[in-house]
């Protein structure tokens, strides 16, 4: 198989034959469960008592010693993984029943949670903790981990709001599940964070927690304003031509704001490398955070505020036709379908489109949606070019008589044109045919002295 498939797929097919997630899950509960089981019957042995209940202290106590006793090496760390794996799956395979998405990347979050949660582990080092500073460090990875869950799912719902939205759908039992999902995501993270700022100081960690917390309420709110302004548009059944501009400047504001956030939690984890505990996955994982949250983002953002910037400098540089020669026209915009009712911009070859339509376009491709030509402008043909619609209209010329002499003198030229060419070519075909009976002559000759 090595030899025929490459060793790539021979190690997916080994990992699916010896199913090593599903190894770890086994080894880890069935540890847990040997476990619990020598526990309780410790603690009963000690209480003298008959009852197979236990008081609530002993419970809390018996699950912190198991939860400490489950992390204790890198193996039971390993199996950990894999039983949040489990969890997470199915946690998302529900979220996406219940807000009707189909998305197949959206499954992914039994893949992330997991890996988070390992290289989490890793960073801080906490198999190799006592097991006191263990407990709490798990803790606050399971805050980190759980705000990052919160993050995923957002990245699930965001796309299945704006569908809805843009779509102009009705149905309220449509739009009920994924608005309940993006409320949950706003208050969840606003009552993690009421509540360990009533348990803990501020420290490094609490920190991080916050701060991924606020970005994602912040995200949300983006969300949902970009929903309002939608449902607004489709509510209206108009065509709202600065909605793309306020759409622009709030997802724009989330943009910042998040990048704004993404240097923050770098500084803070450049403090924490440098004060608190430095390790080289710690480093490794700031470099891949400045890479992909930092530079990539404000990469990406630039490269989108640029395409803008250039649309709108095209658009603006174009005729924009208003008032009665846009009722002349009697025509709709090729790209949306709707008519003209307060103004149009004409392409240089001519044709008429909603400004907000062509810019659309042009983020896209720098051509004309009708005719694939440039979308640029030049003086002269600004000048001389006739104001023709969609459907081949043509509105009244200001200076008629001089376009029509402009039209008969370059028909003229043409004509002269087409003569002077006419006659070069058969001044070239004479010229040629006497190069060919001369050069025939002298292969005659040569035969001749040859014989």
């Amino acid at each position: 198989m090595y030899r025929i498939y490459g060793l790539q797929l021979l190690m997916e097919d080994t990992w699916k034959r010896i199913r090593f997630p599903d190894i770890l899950r086994v080894f880890w509960l069935t540890r847990i469960t040997a476990q619990a089981t020598v526990l309780m019957y410790i603690l009963r042995m000690a209480s003298e008592t008959d009852s197979f209940f236990i008081s609530w202290d002993d419970f809390w106590d018996l699950i912190c010693n198991l939860i400490i006793s489950g992390c204790d090496s890198t193996l039971t760390v390993l199996g950990m993984s894999a039983v949040i794996s489990s969890i997470a799956h199915y946690l998302g395979l529900g979220i996406l029943a219940f807000i009707g998405s189909t998305e197949e990347d959206d499954r992914r979050l039994g893949f992330v949670a997991p890996v988070l949660f390992f290289i989490l582990a890793l960073q801080t080092g906490l198999s190799g903790l006592r097991p006191e500073e263990r407990l709490i460090r798990l803790s606050r990875n399971m805050c980190l981990l759980l705000t990052a869950v919160l993050h995923f799912i957002h990245g699930m719902t965001d796309p299945v709001l704006m569908s809805l939205s843009a779509s102009h759908v009705s149905s309220f039992r449509r739009h009920f599940p994924v608005l309940f999902v993006s409320a949950c995501l706003f208050i969840l993270p606003v009552l993690l964070s009421y509540v360990l700022w009533h348990h803990y100081a501020l420290n490094t960690w609490l920190f991080a927690v916050t701060a991924f917390c606020v970005e994602l309420c912040l995200k949300v709110i983006v969300s949902l304003t970009v929903y309002t302004l939608f449902m607004i548009d489709g509510y209206y059944n108009v065509l709202w031509e600065k909605l793309d501009d306020y759409v622009y400047y709030v997802r724009s504001t989330g943009n910042i704001i998040e990048f704004i956030f993404g240097v923050v939690m770098f500084g803070n984890g450049a403090y924490t490398m440098m004060f608190e505990s430095g390790s080289k996955i710690r480093a490794c994982m700031m470099c891949l955070h400045a890479y992909f949250n930092i530079y990539l983002q404000a990469k990406n953002g630039w490269k989108t505020f640029m395409n803008r910037r250039t649309a709108v400098k095209k658009i603006n540089s174009l005729p924009e036709i208003k008032g009665s020669r846009l009722q002349e026209i009697d025509d709709v915009c090729a790209i949306c379908y709707h008519e003209f009712t307060t103004s149009a911009r004409m392409t240089p070859c001519n044709h008429y489109f909603h400004a907000l339509c062509l810019r659309k376009w042009l983020y896209i491709q720098d051509t004309c949606p009708m005719c694939h030509q440039k979308v640029y402008i030049e003086d002269d043909i600004k000048a001389n070019s006739n104001v023709r619609s969609n459907n081949g209209f043509i509105a009244p010329n200001e200076n008629a008589e001089e376009a029509v002499r402009e039209a008969a003198a370059a028909e003229s030229d043409r004509a002269l044109n087409e003569d002077d060419s006419t006659d070069c070519e058969d001044d070239v075909q004479t010229e040629r045919n006497g190069v060919i009976q001369n050069t025939g002559t002298a292969a005659e000759e040569f035969n001749e002295d040859t014989d």
